[in-house]
């Protein structure tokens, strides 16, 4: 009778603060992926909304991590769980949902058509509820009916490893007559991104391989972030342009890279103009975030398009995400962007390389003292302007960004790659004030000594002579950063 009072008493310490928290989360890694099997799992759950509706107890957020059983192993069962957990948390008022019930991580960019999705009863939304912020993982939104009233005033919405269709996508947002932030990632099997919005402020779509559309009327946007393939046309025939993010004049900031995807050197020349097209819709942001696979993109087009016109006049901070270093190709595509597109209000400019070396011979540090210069960065373009009546003489095009205060090169090793870049900066940046180098961690090799470095940067042609130089480790950085500090490149899936 005392063991029994006893083990009464200790599981009501437990449940009274169960019962009566806003917040139910259940997304501790050990919880949802690590020893507990998943019915195990949901059991626990199960009995925590049945707990918090008997006290009848007000619920904000409730949040779940667990990987989905595998098919044959009780995943029906699973399955009409996940639904009910889901309808109880809305019913109970919850402002915030958060369902991540994504399968073993698969192969980045793999498109598993067998893998299972919980699908969510349609008639889920029907009902107007208390949601503003809804995060679904693992799911299949096929039966979420347009229209649906329990969605319209959601404000943000978060697919990833979801059975979304475009219609569907299109469907969801219409509903959402308050959204405000989208996020689809992962969606493996998603074609075509279509939807009109007038509330929404941020959009990303990372990793969605297969997209090969994207038009959005938003002209509320503010941010966007894009990362994965470059979205082109397949149909030859079609002119049109894959993307079309319409008019967007609030666009503060946008993150667009394809690191880890475009890895068949033919798609240079194969997607004309697809890069570029992207690029255009949302170059008049105030800060930009691009790649080198996108200025190897623009730096092919001048093979068949000498007059690559996008306007970046409005560009206050621009981050460049190096993956590679060492060749030719990628050093004459940072120039050719540099010379090809004004940029008169660049302020701060931030380029961030590799954390590793590789085997090309740029790529290994310059010898102590060694002078390294600009030369091998060909800058294309120049035009044939007339000496007297009967001469003429090729004059090359060259730039200065005399609006550039600010200087950061993120993983410093002192390669005679990176020496180069910097060298081609210094000397066009004549109201330069400070050049911050942060070198390489524990985990990119032993770093280079301060002193070495000085006498690198000191030996380069400068435009500006009042320039203060800072050389530090990451953890000892304490200087301005940029507006994207999320690298979806380097994020696990």
């Amino acid at each position: 009778m005392e063991v029994q009072s006893r083990h009464r008493s200790k599981s009501g310490a437990i449940e009274r603060p169960l019962a009566s928290s806003r917040v139910l989360d259940f997304t501790d890694r050990d919880f949802g992926r690590g020893q507990a099997p998943a019915r195990a799992a949901a059991a626990t759950v199960s009995y925590s909304l049945r707990l918090h509706a008997e006290r009848c107890a007000p619920l904000d957020v409730f949040r779940v991590a667990l990987t989905s059983p595998a098919q044959g192993t009780g995943a029906g069962a699973f399955e009409r769980d996940v639904g009910a957990w889901v309808a109880s948390a809305v019913a109970g008022g919850a402002r915030e949902v958060e369902m991540d019930l994504r399968p073993p991580p698969t192969k980045r960019g793999a498109v598993d058509e067998s893998a299972a999705f919980v699908e969510l009863p349609g008639d889920l939304f029907v009902a107007t509820n208390s949601l503003a912020r809804l995060a679904l993982g693992g799911f299949s939104l096929r039966t979420v009916p347009a229209g649906a009233a329990g969605l319209a005033g959601l404000r943000s919405l978060s697919l990833s490893h979801a059975d979304v269709t475009g219609e569907a996508v299109r469907g969801v947002v219409s509903s959402c007559r308050a959204l405000e932030f989208l996020s689809l990632s992962s969606c493996n099997l998603l074609k075509s991104v279509r939807i009109a919005s007038e509330t929404l402020r941020v959009l990303e779509i990372v990793r969605c391989p297969a997209v090969r559309e994207l038009r959005v009327n938003a002209p509320a946007l503010e941010s966007f972030a894009f990362h994965g393939d470059t979205v082109y046309s397949s149909d030859y025939d079609d002119l049109s342009s894959a993307v079309d993010l319409g008019s967007t004049p609030a666009l503060r900031q946008a993150y667009l890279s394809h690191i880890g995807f475009d890895d068949d050197v033919n798609a240079y020349q194969d997607r004309e103009y697809a890069y570029s097209n992207f690029l255009s819709c949302v170059a008049h942001a105030r800060a930009l975030t691009l790649c080198s696979v996108g200025l190897l993109h623009l730096w092919a087009q001048l093979g068949y398009d000498e007059c690559v016109d996008i306007d970046m006049t409005n560009i206050q901070e621009l981050q460049l995400l190096l993956s590679s270093e060492g060749e030719d190709d990628d050093l004459q595509s940072f120039a050719s962007f540099f010379q090809l597109n004004p940029l008169p209000l660049l302020d701060r400019l931030f380029v961030s390389v590799p954390s590793h070396t590789t085997d090309a011979s740029d790529a290994a540090a310059a010898l102590a003292g060694e002078v390294v210069d600009d030369s091998r960065m060909m800058i294309p373009g120049y035009a044939i302007v007339p000496v007297d009546d009967s001469r003429m003489m090729i004059q090359h095009f060259d730039f200065v960004l005399d609006h550039l205060s600010f200087i950061k090169l993120v993983n410093f090793r002192g390669t005679r790659f990176q020496l180069q870049l910097l060298a081609f900066l210094l000397k066009r940046a004549p109201a330069l004030e400070q050049l911050v180098l942060v070198t390489v961690g524990e985990e990119g090799g032993a770093p280079v000594d301060e002193h070495v470095i000085q006498g690198w940067v000191s030996g380069m042609r400068k435009a500006s002579a009042e320039a203060q130089l800072t050389v530090c480790r990451s953890s000892e950085d304490r200087s301005q950063n940029p507006v994207h500090t999320r690298f979806y490149h380097e994020l696990e899936e």
